[in-house]
C-alpha cells in the first residue's frame, strides 16, 4: 500500500485532482491539486465547491488520513471547474503567480510559504493541533525566526483585541493562505485595524 507522501507525489506528476481527509475524520475533507511535497508536508491548491482556486493549504503530511484520487464528487467537481474557467471566477486570487513565486527548492514546503506571506505581508492561517481539535489562528506574521514565527492575531467578533502569538514551526499542522478567508481578513484590518497591527 502507498503511503499518503507517495500518493501526494502520484497526484502532483498526474495533475490529478484529490480529496484529503484529515484526523481520521470522514465527513469533512479538502480537494484540490498537489502543487509540492516534501518529506513533513504537502502544498495543496484549494479547489473550493463551486470550482474556484481558493488558496493554498499547505498540510502535514501525519495529519492527513486518507487520499481520494477517483470519486464521483471529483468527477463532478471537473465540470463544475470548467464552469468556473467559463465565467471566469476559476482564480480570482491568482493563485498561480503566488506558487512560481515559492522559494521551494532552498526551503521546506512550511518555510518557503511561510517565508513568501511575510514578506508579501499577506494573512495566513495556521493550524496547530493541541489536543483533540486543531486551534486556528489568522492574521500577519509579525516576526520569523529560528523554530518560531510570531502571528498577530485577527478576533473578527472583537476588533480592539491585539493579541500576538508564538508558535512553533513544530506545532503547525496546517497553513492556508490566498484564500477567501485570508482575503477576508485583510479586508478586514484594512478597514478597521491600525496599520501598525501587522
Amino acid at each position: 500500500m502507498e503511503t499518503i507522501q507517495e500518493q501526494l507525489l502520484s497526484a502532483q506528476q498526474t495533475g490529478r485532482l484529490v480529496s484529503l481527509f484529515r484526523y481520521g475524520d470522514e465527513r469533512h475533507f479538502l480537494t484540490g491539486n498537489v502543487i509540492a511535497v516534501d518529506e513533513k508536508f504537502g502544498l495543496i491548491k484549494r479547489i473550493n465547491q463551486n470550482g474556484a482556486v481558493d488558496g493554498l493549504i499547505v498540510l502535514r503530511l501525519n495529519t492527513i488520513t486518507k487520499v481520494i484520487a477517483q470519486s464521483d464528487y471529483l468527477k463532478s467537481l471537473v465540470a463544475i471547474m470548467a464552469l468556473a474557467r467559463e465565467r471566469h471566477y476559476s482564480d480570482v486570487w491568482q493563485i498561480d503567480a503566488i506558487t512560481t513565486d515559492l522559494d521551494l527548492a532552498h526551503h521546506s514546503v512550511l518555510k518557503a510559504t511561510l517565508k513568501w506571506a511575510f514578506k508579501q505581508d499577506q494573512v495566513v492561517s495556521l493550524g496547530i493541533h493541541p489536543g483533540k481539535r486543531e486551534k486556528t489562528y489568522t492574521g500577519f506574521i509579525a516576526a520569523l525566526k529560528n523554530k518560531k514565527l510570531q502571528l498577530n492575531d485577527v478576533d473578527a467578533t472583537d476588533l480592539t483585541a491585539r493579541v500576538q502569538v508564538k508558535l512553533a514551526y513544530a506545532d503547525v499542522n496546517y497553513l492556508e493562505l490566498g484564500s477567501f478567508k485570508t482575503y477576508g481578513v485583510t479586508a478586514i484590518l484594512e478597514r478597521y485595524m491600525a496599520e501598525d497591527f501587522h
